[in-house]
C-alpha cells in the first residue's frame, strides 16, 4: 500500500463529541452536509457565539437609559457629633467668649426616595452601540466562514471514506487472487511441479496482500469515524460499521466539477470580515479620541428623610421632604495622558488592520493562480492514472490468459499482478489530489 494515501486517508480533524446518529441508509454527500449544519459542534457555537452579539448590542444601547432606581437607608447614630459655638447666639445672658456645644443629628434617622441619572454626553458611550454592531457584523462573517470550512471538511472526509472503501475492495480482491495462487501453488508442488522458492514468492504475496487488507479496514474504519465525528453523529463501532455512502470516486468528482454555490465565496467573506475589522478599529480610535471632552450628567432626588430620638417611622410628624435636580459637569485632565497613549495605540491597530486588509487580496490572488494551474494538473493526472489502471487491468487479464495456457510463468503473471495493483494505488491517489484540488477552488469560486 502506498504510504502517501495512507497518510492522506488518516487526515483528522479536531472538533467536540457530538450525541446525535445519523440514519441508516446510504447517504449523499448532501445529506451529510445538510446533517453537520443542524448538529455539527462547530456550527452549533458559531450560532451561539452570533446570538451573544446580538445580546451585547441590545445591553450597548440600554445603556443609553436613565438610570432611575430607589434607595433607601436606616441609621442608628450611636454617638451624635457635637459643634461648639458662641453661646451668646443663643443666649443674651452668656459671657463673652463662652461656649455651648449643639447637637446636629438624632439617635434615629433614615431616607427613602427615588434618584435619577442620566448622561447627556458621555464620551465612553459614543460609539459604544456602533462598536456593538460592528461586532455582529463581524461574528456573523464568522460563522458564515465557519460554515464553508465545515462544508470543506464535510467533503474531504466524505472523499476519504469512499477512497478509502475502495481501497478495502481492492485490498480484498488481491488478497483472494493470491488465496487462489496459493492454493494453486499447493497443488503444484504436491506434484512436485513447483519449486519451493516459487511456492514462497506466492506465500510471501499472499501474506503482504493480508496485511494490507488488514490495514485497509482499519483505515476505512478510522475515516468513517472521523466523518461522523466532523458531522456531528455518535462515534461508535455499530455506527462506523453501518455507514454506507452512495456516491462513488467518478460521481463524486462529477459533482465537485458542476457543483456552484450560489452565496458569498469564503474569499469575499475574508475580506468583508477584514473590512468590518478595519471599521471596528477607527470607531475604537474615534470613541478614545472624544474621551479628551468632558462628560455632561443631569441628576435628580425625589424623596423624604426622618430624623428622630426614637424609632417611629410610621409616625409622619417626623418625615421631610427632600428633592433636588442638578448638572454635573466631570472635565478630565491627568486622564488626557492616558487618552493621549490609549489613542496612539489604536490608531497603530487601524493601521495593521489595513496593512491585512491589504495582505488578505494579495495572497488570494497569488492562490488563485497557484490553484487554477494546480487543478489543470490534477486533471490531467486523474484522466493518465484512469487511462493506465484500466490498461493494467487488461494486461493482467491477458496475463492470466497466458498463465492459464502456459505461455509464461507464475513470475510473470505476480509481476503483472502488482503492476495492476500499483496502478491502482496511483489511481485512488490522483483522485484523491483532484477532490482536494477542486473542494480548495469551490470554497473560493
Amino acid at each position: 500500500m502506498k504510504k502517501s494515501i495512507t497518510l492522506l486517508l488518516l487526515l483528522s480533524f479536531t472538533l467536540l463529541l457530538p450525541a446525535q446518529e445519523l440514519h441508516p441508509k446510504r447517504l449523499t454527500l448532501e445529506e451529510i452536509i445538510a446533517y453537520a449544519l443542524e448538529h455539527a459542534p462547530e456550527k452549533i457555537s458559531q450560532k451561539m457565539k452570533v446570538d451573544e452579539a446580538k445580546i451585547r448590542l441590545d445591553e450597548a444601547r440600554l445603556q443609553h437609559l436613565p438610570d432611575i432606581y430607589a434607595s433607601g437607608d436606616l441609621r442608628r447614630n450611636l454617638i451624635i457629633p457635637s459643634t461648639p459655638v458662641p453661646a451668646h447666639l443663643f443666649d443674651p445672658n452668656a459671657s463673652e467668649g463662652e461656649l455651648m456645644y449643639l447637637r446636629f443629628n438624632t439617635t434615629w434617622n433614615a431616607s427613602a426616595g427615588i434618584n435619577l441619572s442620566y448622561d447627556l454626553f458621555s464620551p465612553e458611550k459614543v460609539n459604544r452601540v456602533g462598536e456593538q454592531k460592528q461586532q455582529l457584523k463581524i461574528q456573523q462573517y464568522e460563522e458564515m466562514l465557519s460554515e464553508k470550512k465545515l462544508r470543506e471538511q464535510i467533503a474531504l472526509a466524505y472523499a476519504e471514506c469512499v477512497i478509502a472503501g475502495e481501497q478495502h475492495r481492492t485490498c480484498m480482491q488481491d488478497t483472494a487472487y493470491y488465496a487462489l495462487l496459493l492454493r494453486n501453488a499447493g497443488d503444484l508442488s504436491t506434484k512436485e511441479q513447483l519449486s519451493l522458492v516459487k511456492k514462497n514468492e506466492i506465500q510471501k504475496a499472499y501474506n503482504e496482500s493480508t496485511a494490507n487488507c488488514l490495514r485497509a479496514k482499519k483505515i476505512a474504519a478510522d475515516v468513517g469515524a472521523n466523518l461522523l465525528f466532523l458531522a456531528g453523529a455518535k462515534v461508535t463501532p455499530e455506527t462506523v460499521g453501518a455507514l454506507q455512502l452512495e456516491e462513488d470516486i467518478p460521481t463524486l468528482l462529477g459533482k465537485m466539477e458542476q457543483s456552484a454555490s450560489p452565496t458569498t465565496s469564503t474569499k469575499e467573506l475574508e475580506v468583508m470580515k477584514q473590512h468590518g475589522m478595519v471599521s471596528m478599529a477607527a470607531l475604537r480610535t474615534r470613541s478614545a479620541e472624544w474621551k479628551y471632552a468632558p462628560t455632561l450628567t443631569l441628576n435628580g432626588y425625589l424623596g423624604t428623610n426622618y430624623y428622630n430620638n426614637e424609632l417611629q417611622l410610621f409616625n409622619d410628624r417626623y418625615w421631610r421632604g427632600n428633592s433636588y435636580v442638578g448638572l454635573s459637569l466631570k472635565m478630565p485632565i491627568s486622564q488626557t495622558l492616558s487618552t493621549a497613549k490609549e489613542v496612539s495605540r489604536l490608531r497603530l491597530q487601524q493601521r495593521l488592520e489595513e496593512a491585512t486588509l491589504l495582505e488578505i487580496r494579495n495572497r488570494q490572488e497569488k492562490e488563485r493562480l497557484q490553484e487554477a494551474s494546480q487543478l489543470a494538473v490534477q486533471r490531467e493526472s486523474y484522466r493518465l492514472s484512469r487511462e493506465n489502471m484500466a490498461m493494467s487491468e487488461q494486461n493482467l487479464q491477458a496475463a492470466q490468459m497466458q498463465y492459464e495456457k502456459g505461455y509464461i510463468l507464475q513470475q510473470e503473471l505476480l509481476s503483472e499482478q502488482l503492476k495492476a495493483q500499483q496502478a491502482r494505488q496511483n489511481y485512488l491517489q490522483a483522485a484523491y489530489d483532484l477532490f482536494t484540488s477542486l473542494v480548495s477552488v469551490e470554497k473560493k469560486q
